[in-house]
């Protein structure tokens, strides 16, 4: 009798996945063809073309036209965006694989075939991070959901990089937990460059780390920092200045949503202070949470990371909607901890439910901020809501959250 050769069903594996990148690339391509837009990707990619073809410096005003005029057809007006790189320079090095073709639509088709594959990696390490094993077809739900859900297909469409970021925030926990320190730190780097949504979880991170002893977390993001920085000013020395100076512009140019600014459309006098009195109660809910998760196991230093997350918008930080794609994470958390206080019949029914709300009402609060864009009560649903149903739902929980049951009879209780 014939045994089939190992190598055979790795050929098989390997063709199978090849066919799936191909016609993902092929199907993005066509959509960036017919859909024009990925203003981000759109400055990095010629950024990174004008680096390969000419030698100049990305951050230059030859390559800031050459931006304005493929985005508008011509130079921008003083009230419109300029189109600077705003990337760092280390970064923006990884653009340079999809800059090698001078078609744009063919390399968004990449870039978005990237995002996807990184949205459904998030998803898997995502139930790694919380130990949840659900059925084979509540897995193929949950991980197709991470690519539908409105506050993940927002920044895939508009190729944010941001989507990266909450993927090496999961991959940091889960090295953490295993305890990968060197690799935890190095992918401390992606979501340090992003303050606006990951900033206080970073000095979640920094804070329990230095608590812990855990030097080893510090010491692998400052040598992958100073290596990336070493090439970058080896590569391009002038770099960091006209960095900065797009940076400048691109936060002038992308404002984002505050608590503040919210309430104060609903109410101008006092809503702006409404806004502080919240900012100053959730830092001292923070203050007291990360003081509670002090020798602590790693449950506990998990919700708590995720009640960072989840707290961030609520701080006065300017945020946009496609930023809460790190807000998987928290939303995992939560259905994983409302899955253990219940029996097994119960829970996985609840389970289901909550993914269809969750599902259905994002994109029906975001329909209808597109039909209603100057209503502020849309604008509230969209960008306060989310985070503010996961805060609500994991202190819900947080007692079986920070003390998971220890017998069989416990959920039932």
């Amino acid at each position: 009798m014939f045994r089939s050769h190992p190598i055979i069903p790795l050929i098989i594996t390997s063709l199978i996945l090849l066919s799936i990148i191909g016609g993902l690339v092929w199907v993005n391509t066509l959509y960036a063809q017919n859909h024009p837009g990925g203003k981000d990707f759109l400055v990095s990619w010629l950024g990174a073309r004008t680096l390969l073809q000419y030698g100049n410096n990305p951050y230059d005003d030859p390559a800031t036209q050459r931006a304005q005029i493929v985005y508008y057809g011509r130079l921008a007006n003083a009230d419109e965006d300029p189109l600077r790189l705003f990337v760092p320079f280390p970064i923006e090095l990884f653009f340079i694989p999809f800059a090698l073709t001078s078609n744009y639509a063919l390399a968004r088709g990449f870039w978005m075939t990237l995002l996807e594959a990184a949205l459904v990696a998030m998803g898997y390490l995502s139930l790694r991070l919380t130990v949840w094993k659900p059925s084979r077809m509540l897995l193929t739900i949950i991980l197709i959901f991470s690519i539908l859900w409105v506050y993940d297909y927002i920044p895939l469409i508009s190729n944010q990089s941001v989507i990266f970021v909450g993927l090496s925030i999961t991959g940091l926990l889960l090295a953490i937990r295993e305890e990968h320190d060197e690799l935890a730190g190095a992918l401390m780097l992606l979501p340090f460059f992003s303050p606006e949504i990951a900033g206080i979880f970073v000095l979640f991170i920094v804070w329990w780390t230095i608590y812990h002893r855990r030097w080893r977390v510090l010491g692998g993001f400052l040598m992958t920092l100073v290596i990336l920085c070493a090439i970058g000013f080896f590569l391009l020395p002038g770099w960091f200045k006209p960095f900065v100076n797009g940076l400048i512009s691109h936060l002038i140019f992308t404002q984002g949503l505050t608590t503040g600014i919210i309430l104060g459309s609903w109410w101008p006098v006092i809503g702006p202070r409404l806004g502080w009195v919240l900012t100053v109660f959730i830092l001292l809910d923070l203050f007291i949470e990360w003081r509670a998760v002090r020798n602590k196991d790693f449950r506990h230093f998990l919700w708590t990371a995720c009640i960072s997350l989840a707290a961030t918008p609520f701080l006065g930080i300017p945020v946009l909607p496609q930023d809460y794609v790190v807000l998987f994470l928290p939303l995992v958390l939560f259905l994983v901890i409302l899955g253990e206080r219940w029996s097994h019949r119960i829970k996985w029914g609840l389970t289901y439910l909550v993914l269809v709300i969750f599902f259905l009402g994002s994109w029906f609060l975001s329909g209808y901020l597109w039909l209603r864009s100057t209503s502020s009560t849309s604008i509230l649903a969209l960008t306060l809501l989310l985070p503010g149903l996961i805060l609500i739902g994991l202190y819900w929980m947080r007692w079986w959250a920070i003390r998971p049951p220890r017998t069989w009879s416990d959920p039932l209780q």
